[in-house]
């Protein structure tokens, strides 16, 4: 026994000086961490309490929650939050359904299931400034792709998709949906495979079909594994920028300017710091909330299922 105390009052000083060394080693990753996501936060939220003054960068006065007050009471906004929250929802909904059955495609063996493997990945592997100017090339009026498909099937093909609020919208909400596909897919496919294959073969003793098997068995037990997927796919919905920068630049006539958009609007055109710092807040706030509310419903399905 004393020599085991011995042995750990040897060992102590080597442990000491591991733990310096690798304190050593994190520090430069924790200073560029703290750079990259602790100073933004801090002056953001300076920013959202005050006003800044554009030509010598410093704070003019403390407003309290006066930019707050000016966003959320003004006429823009409510339609500002509604345009967003649409936007969120429309592109979790279609992503996750085309995702769910493309997943459930290629879980099948078939000839050609891994040439559509690599095929849904393409839009993943294209940059997204990239893919807004492709989409936009598509939309275009003239000669775009869509209108020209349309024409071939006997259709007039004129519509501008750009050119009305309610058109561009589902233009943005088509081409983020094109974007995430790939990364939805590889997470639905993924969980498909955490299903033992007894359940689906006891489903198809019973004599459940196929389109039963997938209602009664398979979607009941991916389902508390789908909730990360939208919410991964809700957070990168509601900080959109790229896409909607290239194909409609918020307009036409704001008909496309998202909470997030109009932080850039404010922070970056007209130079309103302090309230784009609210906006951004304000957005963060709204998507913690629809968050929590999405794993409150994860752990209801989660203990459904293991009932």
């Amino acid at each position: 026994m004393v020599k085991k105390n011995s042995d750990v009052k040897l060992l102590s000083p080597t442990l000491k000086k591991e733990k310096r060394t690798a304190w050593f080693f994190v520090a430069p990753a924790l200073v560029l961490i703290g750079g990259v996501y602790l100073y933004p936060i801090i002056a953001t939220v300076v920013y959202s309490v005050t006003t800044i003054n554009i030509g010598t960068y410093s704070i003019e006065r403390f407003v309290e929650f006066g930019n707050f007050r000016f966003i959320l009471f003004r006429d823009s906004f409510s339609p500002t939050l509604f345009r967003t929250l649409y936007f969120g929802i429309m592109v979790v909904f279609l992503t996750t359904t085309l995702a769910l059955i493309v997943s459930l495609l290629i879980n099948i063996n078939f000839r050609g299931n891994n040439l559509l493997k690599v095929i849904i990945l393409i839009p993943w592997a294209v940059p997204p400034v990239v893919a807004g100017v492709m989409w936009s090339q598509m939309f275009q009026y003239e000669y775009g792709f869509i209108n020209a498909l349309i024409r071939v099937f006997g259709g007039q093909g004129d519509t501008i998709w750009l050119g009305t609020p309610t058109l561009a919208i589902h233009a943005l909400i088509i081409a983020e949906t094109w974007r995430w596909l790939p990364f939805a897919t590889l997470f639905i496919f993924a969980s498909l495979q955490t299903i033992p294959f007894s359940v689906i073969e006891a489903a198809a003793i019973d004599g459940a079909g196929y389109f039963k098997t997938v209602r009664k068995v398979i979607l009941p037990n991916i389902m508390p594994l789908l909730i990360p997927v939208v919410i991964f796919l809700f957070v990168w919905a509601m900080k959109t920028f790229d896409t909607i920068f290239v194909l409609t630049a918020g307009g036409p006539r704001m008909g496309t300017t998202t909470l997030n958009y109009s932080v850039y609007l404010q922070g970056f055109q007209q130079f309103k710091f302090g309230r784009a710092a609210a906006s951004a807040y304000i957005l963060t706030f709204v998507t913690i909330a629809v968050i929590y509310l999405l794993s409150v419903l994860r752990k209801k399905l989660t203990s459904r299922v293991e009932t």
